[in-house]
């Protein structure tokens, strides 16, 4: 199967798709692909870890009632803030009064979970959409964005530009499972029909934990990929991104692999 080429599309049932989400977040992906007839095979190349240091989140959620929003640009963001919070004794029902910005439906159903509405959800799925929703806004305000350790400097400088005070502790940081390599390199020689990537650092954690040769046959395969963010790292690693939605949802997601599969038999 390594060796299918891109434009030879056939139906779904049977096809063998990567899952490369955290291991905690990859059963919705999973259990979608798996209802219209897909066969996926997770193998985790991203886990979720505490941070080198809670120094400067601690102190940001000391000072809670100094902020006027509230940035959460993830699901892992949305539960690693939360998470902080209580360890240290806050009532997340009990936030101060500040307006809650979630990135998306996801983060907004997480923030949900918590007992929490998000008051504002750009149109735009990605950090991109934050600042276009933001910018006109926070001019004299303090933006609170807790965020992954690795995470793109684009909100707190675009956002700082427009005029607020921008605090970004990280509440998160990310690494391979310790059993990741040995279980992708099993799932390339038995063979697959696609790969998928959710984020920049799946995409960057799959070519770290392979070896040249594992990594040469892996690019054979044509890649799913949720975003233009995702799809311009894959691309630059090498990859032949096949399949991209319009929205940056795994449900958008599994529509378009669905959409790709059967073309062929339209």
């Amino acid at each position: 199967m390594l060796t299918k080429r891109t434009s030879e599309k056939t139906s779904p049932a049977g096809q063998k798709v990567l899952v490369t989400r955290a291991g905690d977040q990859a059963a919705a992906l999973t259990a979608a692909l798996s209802e219209i007839g897909f066969d996926p095979v997770v193998v985790s190349t991203i886990g979720i870890v505490p941070p080198a240091s809670f120094v400067e989140l601690d102190q940001a959620i000391a000072d809670l009632d100094q902020f006027d929003y509230l940035i959460l640009t993830s699901v892992n963001a949305v539960n690693a803030f939360f998470d902080r919070l209580i360890s240290l004794g806050r009532n997340p029902q009990a936030l101060p009064a500040m307006q809650t910005v979630a990135v998306g439906p996801k983060s907004a159903e997480a923030l949900a979970e918590r007992g929490i509405t998000a008051d504002l959800i750009p149109q735009d799925y990605r950090a991109e959409g934050v600042v276009t929703l933001l910018k006109d806004r926070v001019s004299g305000k303090r933006l609170l964005y807790p965020k992954a350790a690795l995470a793109r400097e684009l909100i707190p400088t675009e956002l700082t530009a427009a005029g607020a005070k921008v605090f970004a502790p990280v509440a998160y940081a990310s690494a391979p499972p310790v059993d990741a390599a040995e279980k992708l390199q099993q799932a390339i020689a038995e063979g697959l029909d696609l790969l998928t990537f959710t984020a920049s650092s799946t995409v960057q954690n799959f070519v770290d934990l392979l070896d040249d040769q594992d990594l040469v046959l892996a690019k054979r395969v044509p890649v799913a990929s949720i975003g233009p963010l995702t799809t311009a790292t894959a691309r630059k690693q090498g990859f032949t991104v096949a399949i991209e939605p319009d929205n940056s949802t795994i449900e958008a997601l599994v529509e378009a692999i669905k959409t790709h599969f059967s073309e062929a038999s339209l």
